[in-house]
């Protein structure tokens, strides 16, 4: 069978060598790469490698080594993220206003602030163009003023509909706020959400804004690829009564990223009942697969005590058909993923990934950037 090398560790420069000195005096074979030649000394991201015979081995003497220095550094406390305030797109539709009722019942148990967006764009309204210049500035100043009634009127209305909500469901006061941008939703969304780093967006799958130009979603990924914040997307055909317990998918490639977006996750739903399904999919089986989910398992149950944490691994060559029938089969209410920045080959399959998840899988997804 065909030795593999596979990568254990993803470590400054510094670490790599102690950890490969440690496993080298073990007789433990490992290598290192993706090292930063000219800055050697700061170098972040070197990966360790090692045989995938000698995994399950050289993944106990990393751990030796991370408890040695715990042990000896004080441990930091662990993070509580803060999410304090909730960006919600809109459309006036009701699968937009599907997205704002969800956004409330989040914000009234995480205590976060709401904010409604519309992004809105008379351009895209001409249908054809004026013939000459005088009666084009007179029709575009007609339809500046009517788009901008028209969005505040659709505002209030909506912020009507969302009051009567917040009362009917006996939710505590939550402080809302609305925003209108006279400017394309397709650029806007994203821009807008970029000034917010302690923030959460939940948006509905339908293109928000009044372009009919865009494809369903369109909005939804294009703001997931373009924003430092997690992204909430609640498909079109979602419906919930309330939010009390969260069942939860987290898809997981086993990458250090991961820890980080599960820390965010915990964070966000902490103040529910909450159950966790790890889950790694794979083309092939891979003896390296089950070790890492091992040392997962180990982690998040030792780091989120009370929490039920389940990992499972799937082999699939069909990664949304094994999704939504793990959904189904264990009644999942979200999926999360981390969306890594990786190379171009990668990144298309993540996107297809995402896309897949969107508008065949009837769940709400959640998306943090790595």
């Amino acid at each position: 069978m065909k030795t593999k090398l596979i990568n254990i560790a993803s470590c400054n420069y510094s670490k790599a060598l102690l950890l490969k000195s440690r496993l080298e005096a073990d007789g433990i074979e490992s290598y290192l790469a993706n090292i930063n030649l000219i800055q050697s000394d700061i170098a972040t991201g070197v990966k360790l490698l090692v045989k995938d015979s000698d995994a399950k081995q050289a993944l106990k003497r990393i751990k030796e080594v991370d408890d040695e220095y715990e042990t000896i550094e004080p441990k930091k406390p662990k993070k509580i993220e803060n999410f304090s305030k909730i960006i919600c797109p809109v459309d006036f539709s009701e699968d937009s206003l599907n997205a704002a009722h969800y956004a409330l019942l989040l914000a009234a148990r995480i205590k976060a602030e709401v904010t409604l967006v519309y992004a809105y764009s008379p351009f895209q309204m001409l249908a054809n163009p004026f013939p000459d210049a005088f009666s084009y500035q007179i029709g575009m100043g007609n339809i500046f003023k009517d788009e901008k009634l028209s969005a505040k009127e659709g505002m209030d209305k909506l912020k009507i509909k969302v009051n009567e909500f917040i009362k009917k469901q006996n939710l505590p006061p939550i402080k809302l706020t609305t925003k209108i941008i006279n400017d394309d939703a397709y650029m806007a969304i994203p821009e807008y959400c970029k000034k917010f780093k302690t923030g959460l967006v939940v948006m509905g799958t339908k293109g928000i804004g009044r372009s009919k130009s865009y494809h369903t979603g369109s909005v939804a990924l294009h703001t997931i690829e373009n924003v430092n914040i997690p992204v909430l997307v609640i498909p079109k055909a979602y419906k919930f009564k309330l939010l009390q317990k969260f069942n939860i998918m987290y898809l997981t490639d086993f990458d250090d990223k991961d820890f980080s977006a599960f820390q965010k996750l915990m964070s966000i739903v902490s103040v529910f009942d909450t159950s966790v399904h790890c889950i790694h999919i794979e083309r092939e089986k891979e003896k390296i697969s089950k070790v890492m989910l091992d040392e997962l398992v180990d982690y998040l149950r030792k780091t989120y005590p009370d929490f039920k944490v389940d990992c499972t691994l799937i082999e699939s060559s069909n990664a949304a058909k094994s999704i939504n029938s793990y959904v189904k089969s264990n009644k999942i209410t979200l999926i999360s993923l981390s969306e890594h920045k990786r190379n171009f080959l990668l990144n298309l399959f993540s996107k297809s990934v995402v896309r897949e998840i969107l508008f065949k899988v009837n769940t709400p997804l959640l998306v943090f950037k790595a």
